[in-house]
């Protein structure tokens, strides 16, 4: 029998609370929000997904009203009796069975799920302030979750949406709040101000939960926005520990610079966000309090002032991406993660992220666990990927892997002999430096991430700009030169002048270069000897080439 209590729930509508009560909510057209934004428009009048989620809903109400009868009617005919004496003679005279038939708890399970479904595909969840959030997620669970249907659920959800630009502000107020410990009305610079952070660490370096949740919401948040996707709790946690334990007082740069933090011993944590990413959120809390936060704090500057600090020639990787290379497990020279139910593009990008940097991955046989085998202690490297949470973009750096033959054909040519002084002007992850003796070799690298893979190979490094490099270092010289410049926009001749300014009298030079520069003398007063073409030698590009060995006369 229903009792009244329960008939009186399922009366109810969604807006059993004043959390979500019409006249409490913004009157506007329904929106989804965007991977990149707050308040991406899509209207709901051709979206089928509720049409399908009732449809699917009442199949399955039906389906729990016809295995209740069918219960019943075993029952009533005594067949049930069977199954009941036959499990007493499997498990002795003691045995009590216990049967579900609760037909209206079923049911109430049954509108939990859907809406949890609804609520999760519209991702209104998600851009809720915590305790929000929590409020919402009481409110459409348990025996009193609202009805599941048409007069119900298109209303409430397009009143959320309508919301959904409103909650994510009130959820980076609550961050605010949260880091400072001010109002923003007391604090007009808002995220442009630097704070200061107590007790994020305990006396013995153990991260504190809260405070790492809070850090975590302001990287979700700003990974909303820049269509990342948001970290979770506990690859923060792990960020914060490594931070910790491996770099105490030096500032760093995390999420591809949208913050920088120093941690020091006694648990406090100095943390800044970058002048773009806080006006971004102090233009966001601006439509909470229009005149609490200066212009100045929530406008870009303008054409001509600091040009911003983000590095545009780096990719930033997403948050499930990030979230993996945290996870990874280390044991000997292997490393491994349980990527079980993480999305497919995340394991692939993840899997190419550690390829880039020298890896050999492969899955297990289940394809439960990724598993990354390195030559080299790559635990810098990893760090680096996780603090920076971006990669170089291949295009723009022209980085092409020297890891077929032609490597070893070019090297041939170089003819070192001991006591050689070897450059590498574009290094990359040490793909043709391998070649060269290691401890008369200098590498150069403009990537940090490639800068860390080397140096953790053991080879000498510096972090440049070749072009710039060779410039500000006109005096020094190299006996052997072995390079695979970047093609695009001229810079493979720019490139090759640079480091033939750099060669010693009688020294040689071996660049494997475009095609189309094949049988040309582009190095004045010095002997150019051509190798025939190679085609299909780089992974990501079908370019031609060939190698040019080049010889400064005495």
């Amino acid at each position: 029998m229903i009792t009244s209590s329960f008939q009186e729930a399922r009366a109810m509508t969604a807006f059993q609370t004043n959390l979500f009560a019409a006249d409490h909510l913004p009157n506007s057209n329904p929106e989804f929000l965007g991977a990149g934004s707050t308040d991406a428009p899509t209207g709901l009048t051709n979206f089928d997904m509720i049409d399908q989620l009732l449809g699917q809903y009442r199949q399955r109400e039906q389906a729990i009203e016809d295995t209740k009868q069918f219960i019943d009617s075993a029952f009533n005919q005594g067949v049930m009796n069977y199954f009941i004496e036959g499990a007493r003679l499997v498990y002795g005279p003691e045995y009590r069975y216990s049967i579900p038939s609760d037909t209206e708890a079923a049911k109430a399970s049954l509108r939990a799920e859907f809406w949890t479904r609804l609520l999760n595909d519209a991702q209104v969840f998600e851009v809720m302030p915590t305790a929000k959030r929590e409020q919402a997620r009481a409110q459409f669970s348990g025996l009193e979750c609202p009805p599941f249907d048409e007069s119900t659920v298109r209303p409430t959800l397009e009143n959320l949406l309508a919301a959904r630009k409103t909650y994510f502000a009130e959820r980076v107020d609550g961050i605010f709040f949260g880091l400072s410990r001010e109002h923003v009305s007391n604090s007009p610079a808002g995220f442009s101000k630097r704070m200061i952070l107590a007790n994020v660490y305990d006396a013995d370096g153990y991260v504190n939960t809260h405070k790492a949740g809070i850090i975590s919401d302001l990287r979700g948040v700003v990974g909303r926005l820049t269509g990342r996707g948001e970290p979770s709790e506990y690859a923060t946690r792990k960020l914060l520990g490594n931070i910790y334990r491996k770099a105490l007082g030096k500032k760093i740069q995390i999420d591809g610079g949208a913050f920088s933090l120093v941690v020091y011993r006694k648990g406090t944590v100095h943390f800044e966000v970058a002048e773009e990413v806080a006006i971004e959120l102090n233009s966001i809390l601006a439509t909470l309090y229009p005149t609490a936060i200066p212009s100045k704090f929530r406008t870009p500057q303008k054409a001509g002032k600091k040009p911003a600090s983000f590095d545009l020639k780096m990719q930033r990787l997403p948050m499930a991406v990030i979230d993996l290379l945290s996870a990874l497990d280390r044991r000997g020279d292997s490393y491994s993660a349980y990527v079980y139910s993480k999305a497919q593009d995340a394991v692939d990008q993840t899997a190419q992220v550690l390829r880039d940097i020298g890896a050999v991955v492969r899955l297990s046989a289940d394809k439960n666990y990724l598993y990354a085998q390195f030559d080299f202690d790559a635990d810098a490297v990893i760090d680096q990927l996780i603090y920076s949470g971006a990669v170089p973009e291949k295009a723009a750096y022209q980085w092409y892997p020297t890891r077929s033959e032609i490597g070893l054909v070019a090297a041939a040519l170089l003819d070192v002999r001991p006591g050689h002084n070897c450059c590498e002007p574009q290094a990359g992850t040490g793909d043709l430096a391998q070649y060269l003796p290691m401890e008369s070799t200098t590498c150069i690298e403009l990537a940090q991430v490639r800068v860390k893979v080397l140096e953790s190979k053991g080879y000498r490094v510096v972090k440049a700009d070749f072009l710039e490099w060779a410039s500000n270092n006109s005096s020094t010289r190299f006996d052997r030169i072995l390079m695979n410049p970047p093609f695009s926009h001229g810079r493979a001749a720019a490139h090759l002048e640079a480091a033939a300014s750099l060669l010693a009298t009688d020294g040689r030079l071996v660049a494997i270069l475009p095609a189309s520069m094949i049988n040309t003398s582009p190095l004045e007063g010095f002997s150019h000897n051509w190798s025939e073409v190679f085609e299909d030698q780089f992974e990501g590009t079908a370019v031609r080439v060939a190698i040019l060995t080049a010889e400064r006369p005495q």
